[in-house]
């Protein structure tokens, strides 16, 4: 380096960078995301609860970790992060990071969901669970942040993201009560709501700790972020679909035939109904 100030401000530039390029499209979008998504994994969890097998449990649970985790709170991250730009960057995302973030999050909440049992669970438990699940969300909105590449480099505020630490953690035990608890449609509605909002605000608490700083001229390497959100988008709308009818028709297509496939066992429930209400 030459010594120059000129150089030396280069060096110390922080380029301007916007969490809303698109206004409240972005946002409200990851709301209904992360609404939706709650809903369905509420749905799940409430099935699971009552499932009357080891095996429609897990089943249960999958289907209630790929809803909360994948569309509710990936999904939510995802749609968020189109909003992002950096003036006088472009920008791109890691594919493999991007994936990985994906099953962070579907993977925490399943290990929450499973920790945090059945309605009887107790505070210990639902603590546990929501540490193991609040860590895993935390995990996936940095390696989703990680996956990002700009010719800048990006640093973060330790009490931010000490402070969306925080909100995932107790986010995750408030929506770890809801799944072991909630079993009405008027409640899964307003659990829904408070499960998202707080999905959003530690995305955009994350976001704020966020600075994209020189020197400058790194390489952009990755897929461009819109074009990556065209196939996302459309598996998350399939998926969502597909989910909606796979908890409506649960009271009917969980009667299988039993694991050893004795006659006793023809018809019998995997779900018990009287444990749960329909939609």
């Amino acid at each position: 380096m030459t010594g120059n100030p000129a150089d030396a401000q280069l060096l110390a530039a922080v380029l301007e960078h916007h969490h809303f390029t698109y206004g409240w499209l972005n946002p409200v979008m990851g709301l209904a995301f992360a609404a939706a998504g709650s809903y369905l994994g509420l749905s799940a969890a409430r099935y699971a609860r009552a499932a009357t097998t080891t095996t429609a449990r897990f089943r249960w649970i999958l289907l209630a970790s790929l809803a909360i985790g994948g569309i509710g709170i990936w999904m939510m991250h995802f749609i968020a992060m189109i909003g992002f730009t950096v003036i006088g960057s472009d920008i791109a995302y890691n594919v493999g990071l991007t994936a990985g973030s994906f099953a962070l999050a579907v993977l925490a909440v399943g290990v929450g969901v499973f920790i945090a049992g059945a309605k009887r669970a107790g505070w210990p438990r639902l603590a546990g669970g929501g540490l193991v699940c609040g860590a895993g969300v935390v995990g996936m909105h940095y390696t989703g942040m990680y996956a990002i590449s700009t010719t800048g480099t990006i640093t973060y505020d330790p009490a931010l993201v000490a402070a969306s630490a925080a909100i995932a953690v107790v986010a995750s035990v408030v929506a770890l009560r809801f799944t072991t608890v909630v079993d009405k449609r008027g409640t899964m509605l307003i659990a829904s709501l408070i499960m998202s909002i707080a999905v959003v605000g530690m995305h955009y608490t994350g976001m704020a700790a966020m600075s994209v700083e020189g020197p400058f001229g790194n390489p952009v390497e990755g897929m461009n972020p819109l074009v990556l959100m065209l196939p996302i988008l459309l598996l998350a709308t399939i998926s969502i679909i597909g989910m909606v009818f796979g908890v409506l028709a649960a009271p009917s297509s969980d009667l299988e035939t039993g694991h050893n496939g004795s006659s006793d066992d023809q018809g019998k429930p995997t779900v018990s109904l009287a444990n749960v209400t329909r939609l």
